[in-house]
Formats: structure tokens, sequence, C-alpha cells
């Protein structure tokens, strides 16, 4: 995995990748579709963006872990040794 600094990262990337930063993002009153550097739009709603990925990171986990279990069933001739 590639990780890109701050100074690299558009809000609007972040809020493709992730689908709960749209509501963070909403809630710091930052345009989803901004393509305005992570940090500098981070800036601007008062926090730093290592508080902000925090958040967005904290509820993408919240929502998986509420997210429904997917069960698949494989046939025997599916499985591979």
């Amino acid at each position: 995995m590639q990780l890109k600094n701050y100074k690299e990262q558009t809000i609007n990337e972040v809020a493709g990748r992730v689908p709960e930063a749209r509501h963070v993002l909403r809630a710091y009153h930052i345009s989803a579709s901004n393509t305005m550097p992570l940090d500098i739009a981070a800036a601007e709603a008062s926090v730093t963006p290592d508080e902000l990925l925090a958040v967005v990171e904290y509820r993408a986990r919240r929502r998986a872990r509420q997210a429904p279990a997917v069960r698949e069933y494989a046939m025997e001739e599916e499985l591979v040794a």
C-alpha cells in the first residue's frame, strides 16, 4: 500500500476511498467534492489532519463492526487443496 502525505492527498480522494468520510467531512463543514489538499482543508476546519483522519477511521471501523456478517458457501468442487 502506498501512502501519500497530507499535501498530496485531496479531500475528494479521501471521500472516494472511505465511504464514511463524507459524514465526517460534513460534520466539519468540508465539502466532499473539494479538490483542496487535506492539510489545508483540515486547517480551515480548525483541526489537524491527523485528527480528521482519526475520526474518519473510527467511523469506518465502527460502521464495519456493525455491518451484518456475510456467509458464503462453497461447493466441494470449488475447494482447492
